[in-house]
């Protein structure tokens, strides 16, 4: 019965976050009429349908939802809808969820494909569910970062080229601006927990090979350019094109950090590659 729940939430969950994809895409197309005011609630219906698809599916696998990377791309896809969800309450950034819908809809799916870890006992420290907790909420408001700049940008071109047809219902390149800003702001304490939980963790286990080091090097990467970005709009002004620029490579590394996690957890999991 409790596998039966599990697949039913996880079909409704995926559902509600296909067609808030394929209500905003429509939207953006100029195509969507009164039901583009659909696509956001849907977002926020999906975030409860999300969440109880983790416990019930962890109750299943017998898996802590924060420990490891089996529920990674899930949790962090459910806080990103959230956040943006509680976001749109305040600032003028509905498009945003044109990017954070299909991007949720993909994590929930590939968490599907990826099988549970089974960590050693000497693994199972205090920090190590501190720790994917902190990195899970960093990557959910990096990800509303990363659809505000890459919202931004496009508009910013829309603007350059004078194409106003649909125009009006967008938020304005300043809102998306400071949006990007904050959620950056909120984002990047997080991600400095995540990494010094991860670096005091990572001492008291044995050193994880080629893989570790990438990740561990990106990590810092991601740390470093995002800190940069922050650093040069308090200090030098940093706004617009550049600082969206450096959100979108930040969030990139810091995707990498997630695929070689993944690639990890494939290659080790029962009947994988040896």
């Amino acid at each position: 019965m409790t596998l039966e729940l599990a697949n039913l939430l996880f079909g409704a969950t995926a559902a509600v976050y296909f067609a808030a994809s394929v209500l905003f895409v429509a939207d953006l197309l100029g195509r969507a009429g009164t039901l583009a005011r659909w696509a956001p609630r849907l977002v926020a219906i999906g975030v409860p349908l999300h969440a109880a698809h983790i416990a019930v599916w962890s109750v299943v696998l017998h898996v802590c939802p924060v420990e490891g990377i089996h529920f990674a791309l899930s949790v962090a896809a459910m806080l990103a809808c959230l956040t943006y969800a509680v976001a749109r309450l305040r600032y003028r950034v509905d498009v945003v969820g044109a990017f954070v819908a299909p991007q949720a809809l993909a994590f929930l799916l590939a968490s599907r494909f990826v099988g549970p870890v089974d960590y050693e006992p000497r693994l199972r420290s205090a920090l190590l569910p501190f720790h994917v907790i902190s990195n899970l909420i960093g990557i959910a408001l990096f990800t509303l970062a990363f659809a505000a700049a890459v919202a931004y940008l496009l508009q910013e071109r829309r603007l350059k080229h004078k194409q106003f047809a649909g125009f009006e219902h967008l938020p304005p390149v300043d809102a998306l601006d400071r949006a990007e800003h904050r959620f950056l702001v909120a984002g990047f304490p997080l991600l400095t927990i995540g990494i010094l939980t991860g670096t005091i963790w990572s001492r008291e286990i044995e050193a994880g090979g080629t893989a570790a080091i990438a990740r561990a090097a990106l990590s810092y990467a991601s740390w470093a350019l995002i800190g940069g970005v922050l650093l040069l709009r308090a200090a030098a002004g940093w706004r617009g094109r550049r600082a969206a620029f450096g959100t979108i490579l930040g969030f990139g590394l810091t995707l990498l950090v997630l695929v070689i996690y993944l690639v990890r957890s494939l290659l080790t999991a029962p009947g994988g590659p040896a």
